[in-house]
Parts: C-alpha cells; structure tokens; sequence
C-alpha cells in the first residue's frame, strides 16, 4: 500500500497531527526526527501551516532512500492521468480496504502539493509501470530519477527557508535520536539525541519520518526476529534503514504491526564481480514498463513483465531454469527510457549488445525469446531483494486519528506522530 501512494503522502496522514492548537496559538515546535521524502514533505506542511520546525537527520545529508527512488509515485487520479485521458478508477488499489480507498482519494491533490511546492511540475512524465495493469499510473520524470528530482528540490526549498528563517526551521544533521521524553500523562514532549559525541535534548511534539528496516541484516535485526527467511536475500536499502523509529517508539508505548511484511522486488541487478553483495542496485520498472522482458538463463520469458512485485519473483522462484535471471529491453523499446538505460550501462548495472544473438552467444543458447526481437538490446542479470516495509509503527488513518501513532489497545500516544515506511 505505502509503495502504491508513496511517502508523499506524509502530507495527509499528518493532517491530524497539525490539531496542536491551544487557545489559538500553535505548538512552539515540532521536531521530525528523518530527512527521506516523508519528512521533507512534513516539514513543507508544518511550515506552511505555521508551526516552527526542527528536523534531525542521522547522517550527513538530507535525503534518505527516499533520494534513490527509480520509478515514481503511483497516483490515480493524478492531474498527468486526467490531461492524457486516462480513465483510472483504482478498483484494483480500493479492494484493499477502506485505509487504501482514502489514501487514494487523497492522493491526487497531495502530489500536485508537493509537485507544486517543490516547483518541479515540469520536470514529471505519466509512466506505465508493473503492478498496475496496463494504463500509465505512475508519475515519473524525464530525464533524472525521481527520486533525486522530488528529494532534491525539497532539500533546496527548506534549506532556504532555514537559511532566511532559522527562527522557523533548524536542520540538525549528523545527529543521532537516542530516546524520546515524556511529561505529564505520558505525552512525547521531544527527544534526546547525539551529536559529535555530545548529548542534547530538544523539546516538541515529534513526528517520526526515519525510514524501514530493510537495511538493517544483523543478527539482532528487526528481520532476523520477525522475518528470518527474508534476511537471507540481499537488499536495495542502504543502512539507513535500520528500524530506528521502531525502538524509539516502542518505548513510549507505541505498538507496532506486520513486522514481517517486506516486499521483494524481482529486478535488483547483479553487477558483475559484486556477484556476493548483500546491497544491491534496483533497476527502475520504469524500463519494464517500456517493454523490456524478463528472461530465465535459457533464454526464455517465464513471466508477464507488468505483473506485481510479488507475482514477479514467486515465478522467479519457481522457475526450473539455474539463475542468473535477466532484465531486457530492445535499443527500439528503450527509446523511451533512454537516459536510464545509458545511466545504468555507464555504471555497468546493464550491457549494451549489437544484437540480441550477440547476448544468446554470451548466455550459451540458441536464441532469445522473440518477443525480444533481433536488434540492439541492452541486458542486465537481476535477482530478487528487499525492497520496501509494509509493516512499521501502527498509526491511524482516519480524521480523528490520522497520523498519531497508536498503542496496542488503538489509542493515541500523546504528542507522538508518524509517516512514511517507518509506519
């Protein structure tokens, strides 16, 4: 579900967490606690709604995974759909429950927010990419990966505003959140943290933005305790992603919920002679999208490009062909997402062949699939890995409760909020 919307919609799950009036005035300062796209765009909205801001960010730069992004926000209903004609009732998003439905309603005017704030409207394309049938939904961009587009141009916006205003925004990096304090009747009333070996503390309602914990494959990981089997795949998260909001919040009372959902993304490629590394790139599905197959090592499709991520790698698994499994798209297909193959072949994430027979020589078979055609293909060894958490802190969806994060027993811990994959 948070893959289909996106952290973009940080906007509207803290909806409720912007009730910090008292007598007309509003709270001194709200601290968010991550600098990936779920807090960026907290920031955006507190600041515009007038509260003043403090972010924390444990490494040295704002961006988080977030900055990483390949593909796109998947957003029916979006203003790109409506001006290219595209009908998109979002039946098959809706069946997942009400939660799904009212993101989905939310979703069209929270991206053009973002998009609009950030001053990046010109910069984003409608995109066709898997896991959702076969009308373009996703919201990509043209030339860079979205990711950095939207990431980048939030990092600009604020660090003006910070600049301009520090009396309104403070951005504290290279600190690490350590606890979070508590008052009277329980209520989060801001947190402690390290910086440059110094201890600090900070007061404020927090809004929890740090990210997943798929990065995270230790032994005493938050996979290995719920998800074991999972730990043994590589992952496309860095270590930032190591499940800090979770400890942070447990502590205060916060409950937590589906652990041991993480989702697998099928296309993490093999860079060749990092055959072994547990990180690995993720190839955008933007180039699915465009036309490229997935091949087992005999040459064949055994799978619909345009089905889901899960869908995707069960056939990848059940497949009786030895790996390597391979992304490829024809030089004719890949026009479309042209950058993005020249980028990934720069950086040997993917090989440019003259024909697609030079690529079956390489692979020892006969031929290639047909589907492939006969022309220039460019070609990259893929392999399943962890990709996003479906699981996280529990947290409401609903008006009353959107965005606080919630105790085992459905109630709000005071002063506390959350967004993003840390949910």
């Amino acid at each position: 579900l948070k893959q289909h919307i996106g952290s973009i919609c940080a906007r509207r799950v803290l909806r409720g967490a912007l009730q910090w009036r008292a007598g007309g005035a509003m709270a001194e300062r709200v601290i968010v606690v991550g600098g990936g796209l779920a807090g960026l765009s907290a920031a955006c909205e507190l600041l515009e709604q007038g509260c003043n801001v403090c972010i924390i960010e444990k490494e040295t730069n704002l961006g988080g995974n977030s900055s990483k992004a390949t593909c796109g926000i998947a957003a029916p209903g979006s203003a790109l759909q409506k001006a290219a004609g595209v009908q998109d009732a979002a039946g098959d998003l809706c069946a997942e429950g009400p939660a799904a439905q009212a993101l989905i309603q939310a979703g069209p005017g929270d991206v053009q927010w973002i998009t609009s704030v950030l001053g990046v409207d010109s910069e984003l394309v409608l995109r066709l990419t898997p896991g959702h049938g076969r009308q373009p939904r996703t919201i990509g961009t043209k030339t860079h990966f979205p990711g950095a587009v939207v990431t980048y141009a939030a990092i600009h916006v604020l660090q003006q505003v910070a600049t301009a205003k520090p009396d309104r925004l403070q951005i504290i990096t290279s600190a690490r959140v350590t606890g979070l304090t508590k008052g009277s009747g329980g209520k989060v009333c801001g947190v402690a943290f390290e910086q440059g070996g110094e201890k600090k503390t900070l007061n404020g309602s927090v809004v929890m933005a740090s990210g997943g914990y798929a990065g995270d494959l230790s032994a005493t990981s938050v996979l290995s305790k719920y998800a074991p089997t999972l730990k043994q795949l590589p992952t496309t998260n860095d270590e930032r992603a190591s499940g800090d909001a979770l400890a942070l919040c447990t502590s205060a009372g916060a409950a937590v919920e589906a652990l041991d959902k993480v989702e697998v993304i099928p296309t993490a490629a093999i860079i060749p002679g990092q055959d072994d590394a547990k990180f690995k790139v993720v190839i955008s599905d933007a180039i699915s999208g465009a036309g490229g197959k997935l091949l087992n090592a005999q040459g064949k499709r055994f799978v619909e490009e345009l089905a889901t991520a899960k869908e995707r790698t069960a056939a990848m698994q059940a497949s009786t062909a030895s790996p390597p499994f391979r992304l490829v798209i024809s030089a004719k297909d890949a026009t479309a997402v042209q950058w993005m193959c020249d980028f990934y072949t720069q950086r040997k994430v993917m090989k440019k062949y003259g024909s697609a027979a030079e690529l079956a020589r390489e692979m020892g078979v006969p031929n290639l699939d047909a589907s492939v055609g006969t022309g220039p293909v460019f070609s990259a060894m893929i392999t399943p890995a962890l990709y996003s958490c479906q699981g996280g802190l529990k947290t409401g969806w609903q008006q009353a409760s959107a965005g606080k994060v919630l105790t085992a027993a459905g109630a709000p811990v005071p002063g506390l909020y959350a967004a993003g994959e840390a949910t």
